[in-house]
């Protein structure tokens, strides 16, 4: 399977590049590393429009299968409307990626193409042996078999879910969407956020203040998106320390904001999700 390493967001060390490069390679996929994708133009990996020109080749490239983010950080709002939703359904290639990455997965969404929430280049360097990394080897495995993700990826988190259910989640028809909390919430009002109706959404965030995370949380109650989704998966807070002038701990807040206005509402919190070493692929859409 053919490989596009791209940039979307922040600037990335080299080294780590190339280290995730032969861990690829070492799967056995092809690897190439989009024109721009090394640069560095002080946060972020290049200039919007080298940014988007990496994006848009990649889906332009016929010998391209996926495409695979570097980093996270912050950036892709900037190139969000720059990417056509038509070339991106054409094309029908996945991202892989997280955090700053979910503005792109709720992009892939609205096009109807599914992606993947999943580790990055730091990540497959660093501990290329982890559970979480051998999963995501099998996922990209099965993909290049049958063009498609695995159908039962996201059944570990139903299944945990339906543990305490009187009334299990379907887990052979439920969409996830979701990714980081504060990336999400900057796609709220705009033509890119998610359809929440009936799906799964799943969140996780790194060194946010919990006051910040409960106003976000608020604005999805206030927005009535707790209401539409089946149900909440919560991942990793990671570096969200405990504020002392909160009443409320941290999860406990999280859960009483999602169920405030819907006891029932299913959630499973602390997740294998997010910004640690146990961050477990998640089929986006």
């Amino acid at each position: 399977m053919n490989i596009r390493i791209v940039s979307p967001a922040g600037s990335i060390k080299p080294k780590l590049v190339e280290a995730g490069v032969e861990i690829l390679k070492s799967w056995g996929h092809k690897v190439s590393i989009g024109k721009n994708a090394l640069n560095t133009y002080g946060r972020f990996a290049g200039t919007q429009d080298e940014r988007l020109q990496d994006l848009l080749e990649a889906l332009t490239d016929a010998d391209v299968d996926v495409l695979w983010a570097t980093r996270g950080g912050y950036g892709c709002m900037q190139i969000l409307d720059g990417v056509p939703i038509d070339l991106i359904k054409s094309a029908g290639k996945p991202i892989v990626g997280y955090s700053d990455i979910t503005v792109l997965h709720a992009l892939w969404f609205k096009a109807g193409v599914k992606s993947l929430h999943a580790p990055m280049m730091k990540h497959l360097s660093e501990d290329p042996t982890h559970r979480t990394t051998r999963t995501l080897r099998e996922v990209m495995a099965y993909y290049e078999k049958h063009h498609q993700f695995p159908p039962k990826q996201n059944h570990l988190f139903l299944n945990a879910l339906n543990r305490n259910l009187d009334n299990p989640i379907d887990v052979d028809n439920t969409v996830f969407v979701g990714g980081n909390l504060s990336v999400m919430s900057g796609l709220h009002g705009t033509p890119y956020d998610y359809d929440y109706r009936d799906k799964v959404l799943f969140i996780e965030d790194i060194a946010e203040s919990p006051y910040k995370i409960d106003r976000m949380m608020q604005q999805l109650k206030l927005m009535g998106v707790f209401s539409q989704i089946k149900a909440l998966i919560c991942g990793h807070f990671t570096g969200c320390d405990e504020d002392p002038l909160m009443p409320v701990k941290l999860w406990d807040n999280v859960r009483w904001i999602a169920t405030m206005n819907r006891p029932d509402l299913p959630v499973l919190m602390g997740a294998a999700i997010g910004h640690e070493i146990e961050n477990y692929p998640v089929v986006v859409g």
